[in-house]
Formats: C-alpha cells, structure tokens, sequence
C-alpha cells in the first residue's frame, strides 16, 4: 500500500492490539502523521470498524500537551484509518527494555505527565483502557510523555437502558488491549471505569522503577489471576532506594479493588507532585521568620555580644600589658639619664652659678635625645632652672610641668601622663637626681606612645576582624543548621496538613536516620494504621477521625 487516500504511505512504524500503524504524509498541509488502520480481521465486523471510529473521533476532541493529538479519523478504500500525531522519539517499554530501571526522579516526573493525561481524559469522559509501555512515547529529549492510542478507550459509562448489543459490544473492548497492563476488572470481564486507568498506571511506573514487569505470567489464565489475586514483588527486593512514598503511591494503584485505589488522576498527580518536590526538599509558605533566618540571627546576636565583651577585655588587659611594657623600658631610660647626670650635677652645685659648667650635661642630653623614643628630656638643678634639654630654648628658664598633667602614680613610680603639647602623645617620667644621699635636681622624660598605640591599634584591628570572621561563621552554620531543621519540619508539617484532606493516602519518603527520620517514620506508621479506617468510605467527619484516633491507643492498651 502506497497510499490512503490522500496521505501518502511511507513506511511501517509498528502494530497494535486492534490495528497497524505506518508512517505517511499528508500533502494537502505538508505534514508527516502517524496513520493507524484498523486490522483486517476487525474490519470485517462493521459495528468494530464503527466503534473505532466513534471513540478515535471522541478522543480527537482532547487537546492536552501529553496526549497524541489526533488530526483525522475517517474510512478510505474500506478501511478504517486514525490520522495522528507523529512523535519522533523513544517508547517507554524499549526505554527499559534498554536501560532496565529508571532513577525515580525520572519516574515521578514521567508518571506526572501521565497522571495529568488521564485526568484530563477521564474528566471528558473517556477512559483509555490500554495504558502500557508501548502506548507511551518520550520525546527526542526525553522529558515529554505522549500517551498514544485511545482506539480501544470507552466513552463514559454504558447507558443503564441500553440493549444487548450495547454489552456485547462493550464485553468485546474491554478485553481488547494488553492482558499484562489490564486491571482486575478488564481481567474478569467487568464493567471499568477510570480507576481501571489508575491500575494500569500502576503496573508502568512498577516496571520503571524495578525494571520487571508487575504479573509475569505467560499464559492468559495465569495472568488473570495473578492481577485479580496475587499482589506484585515488593518494590523494595528489587529497587531498594525507591523512596516510601512512591512505593506507597504505586501499592496503592495496584489495589486489588478500585475504591481501594486514588480517587482520580488529579489524586495521582498531586501524590506525585508532592513526592517530586520532597526529592528537591521544596520550601513551603510560613508564618513570620523562617527557621532558618531566625536561628542564625540568634546565634549571630549571642555571638557577637559574647565576642563583644572578650574583645573588650582582651583589649584591656592588652592595653595594660603593652603600657606596662612601656613604663618598664622608660624608668630604664629615666634611670640611665639620671645616672650620668648625677655627677655633673653634684659638681656644679658646689660652685658659683657664674662658675657652673652645663656645657658637657647638654651635649649628653642632646645625644641622648636623638633617640627615636624620646620626645622630651629636661634636667633642672636644685633651684628649678633648666640647665639641660631636648629643647635648647628652655636652657636657663625656670622649670615647670606642662598644664594638664596628672600622675599616673607619682609616688610609685614616677610617672605621669604626658599631655601633646603638639608633639604627639607620651609617657613622661619625672626622677630626682640623687648623689651620695643629697638631691641635686630632677630630670623629666617623655618618650613616645606611637609605637604603643599602634601596637593596640593593631590588636584591636586583629581582634575585630577575628570577631566578624567568627560571626560569618556562626551566620553560615547557623543559616546551614536551620534550613537542615526547617525543611523536615516544613515536610512533616505539609504532610500533617495534606494527611486529612488525603484520608492518609500518603506518605513521607526520606533516606535519614536522625531523629527527623524517626519522626517520619512514626508519621507513616500512623498513616498507615489509620488510612484503612478512612479509605473507601469517603471522608470521614471530624468526630469519627477523632474517635479512631482515640481508640487506637486504647486497644493497644488493652
């Protein structure tokens, strides 16, 4: 066959339960389609051929991203034919026929697509009733799903009046598709409804997360049974890092009953959603600050005042080590002055003032004041006149202590304060000269406090630099330690919030062994006790929930 009617034939793409399928193009508009023709050995029954017409005009009304668009249906040269979209990629069962196990991630994002398909289908009253593998195309990227083949789907549910050949003609479909991907009811010739999708779901994402198919049996019996009776392998003997929660999710499509199953595809989507964004630990809304800002701006707060007060008497003990330092270095000088001073001084106060001698006692204090650390050095004689100094103008005047100045402990040691006297800041010493027992004057110091203010300076810099490389430290930590706390907090809190609403339908999947893992753990079993009391009821008032609650401990008690 070269051509269909219009399209033009190209080549064989694959075959199907009820037809084959070729690719062909389509000159009127220029494009390429996929053409499905009904199998000769069912379009010979008319009623078929005209059923799978009326479904395939049906499910060309949906318009949904993850659906094959259906662009013609009709009948050429007597056959029945189905014109749809042409997606160039990979279908799934070759995907794992391939690579065997899909990483779950990939799964979830996948059994999305798939859920939001048949939930748009199912609202518009259709029900596929052939969801596998092969009906399932991954785009060239990887990322889309295209659910094909809704020629064996069933509008709505049949007419409670119809006739006979209504049933006879529904009995027919529902066995029509691939015994291995059908629900129990398709398996014993019952009525389905959209849940029977939700089964057959089930069965796919099983063999994508373990890589084997859910009922392995050969023959047609053999299989009824084992998907109307016998439960699947546990995911875990085979995917043991399959998280809780998609495990949950699947055990739950593959209920044996259908009330026993999701409500709808809208459920299965959002179970999905859920387990996809807690693989990410997606934040959720809050009240006030989050956790994880408030707890490092706590420990920031206390850090920084507990680093506040040991900088400060680090500081000061510090400033009280290097000052002492310096008072220790400028007696030695003060005493080395006084020394040499002693004798020229005892000398010349034995003679008349015309008669005295400073010239040697000047040249030995200008020598002396050449030294860096010196600012000021003045020696006067008994009678207060200035016979030496630093500065030679202050020769012969009378001495006197610059204004201002307060002891630091005269008695003591000495010492006082030294004001700056627009020469910089100094510790001034004052020491009487003594010679053989008798007082011949007095000599003042002043070195400089340059050197020791810079030297504090710098610790000061040191130690704040310290305190904000700490308190980064402690912000980072602090911000890493609150967002570890929240984001299980965040999950058990959405999980508690959604459990209600879901009648525990769900659960919480993680990989931790803390004490938030414990946490999670409880929260499942809880779930898990109390979902058989609620599903398949309908939702429960807040009394009976409240009364299950209740008398689950009181049985354990008992």
């Amino acid at each position: 066959m070269t051509m269909l009617g219009r399209y033009r034939i190209e080549g064989r793409l694959g075959e199907g339960a009820m037809a084959d399928v070729f690719r062909a193009h389509d000159p009127g508009i220029g494009r390429t389609v996929a053409i499905k023709l009904l199998k000769p050995e069912f379009g010979r029954n008319p009623e078929l051929g005209e059923r799978f017409l009326r479904e395939a005009r049906a499910a060309g009304a949906l318009n949904h991203p993850n659906i094959a668009t259906i662009y013609d249906v009709g009948e050429a040269d007597g056959v029945a034919y189905i014109a749809m979209e042409l997606v160039e990629g990979q279908p799934l069962d070759q995907l794992i026929q391939s690579q065997g196990r899909l990483p779950y991630e990939r799964v979830l994002a996948i059994g999305q697509q798939l859920a939001s398909a048949l939930d748009y289908a199912h609202r518009a009253g259709i029900v596929h009733r052939d969801v596998k593998p092969s009906n399932i195309l991954l785009t060239a990227d990887g990322r889309t799903a295209k659910l094909l083949d809704f020629g064996v789907a069933r509008i709505g549910d049949l007419d409670p009046a119809g006739s006979e050949q209504q049933l006879a003609q529904t009995q027919i479909g529902q066995m029509i598709g691939t015994p291995r991907y059908m629900s129990p009811e398709q398996a014993l010739g019952i009525a389905v409804d959209r849940r029977s999708d939700l089964f057959s779901l089930g069965v796919v994402l099983y063999e994508m997360v373990t890589g084997k198919v859910a009922f392995p049996g050969v023959g047609l019996a053999t299989l009824a049974i084992q998907i109307a009776q016998e439960r699947v392998e546990p995911i875990d003997r085979s995917a043991a890092d399959c998280p809780p929660g998609l495990r949950f999710i699947i055990d739950k499509l593959l209920a044996k009953k259908p009330d026993q199953r999701f409500a709808d595809g809208d459920a299965v989507l959002k179970a999905l959603t859920r387990e996809l964004d807690a693989t990410g630990e997606a934040p959720t809304q809050r009240r006030g600050l989050s956790l994880r800002v408030k707890l490092p701006l706590m420990l920031v707060t206390l850090t920084a005042v507990a680093l506040a007060a040991s900088v400060s008497m680090m500081l000061s003990r510090e400033r009280r080590t290097l000052e002492h330092m310096a008072i220790v270095s400028g007696g030695s000088i003060a005493a080395f002055v006084t020394g040499n001073s002693a004798v020229l001084a005892a000398d010349n106060a034995g003679l008349a003032p015309a008669e005295q001698d400073w010239t040697s006692l000047q040249a030995f204090v200008t020598t002396a004041a050449r030294d860096q650390g010196i600012r000021d050095l003045v020696v006067a004689d008994t009678g207060g006149i200035v016979r030496a100094a630093s500065d030679s103008a202050l020769i012969g005047r009378p001495y006197r202590a610059a204004s201002g100045e307060a002891p630091l402990d005269a008695e003591a040691t000495g010492v006082i304060a030294a004001t700056d006297r627009g020469k910089g800041p100094g510790l001034r010493f004052v020491r009487p000269i003594r010679y053989a027992g008798a007082d011949f004057g007095k000599v003042d110091l002043v070195i400089r406090r340059t050197a020791l203010d810079a030297a504090i300076a710098n610790a000061r810099l040191l130690l704040i630099i310290l305190s904000l490389v700490v308190m980064t430290v402690v912000l980072v930590v602090g911000y890493l330690s609150g967002a570890m706390v929240a984001r299980p907090l965040a999950r058990l809190r959405l999980a508690l919030d959604e459990a209600a609403q879901s009648d525990f339908a769900l659960r919480i999947s993680h990989r931790r062994r803390d004490e938030f893992g414990a946490a999670f753990d409880a929260f499942n079993r809880a779930a898990a006790a109390v979902e058989p009391h609620l599903g398949g009821t309908g939702a429960k008032s807040e009394a009976a929930m409240k009364a299950t609650l209740i008398a689950a401990p009181a049985r354990r008690a008992a």
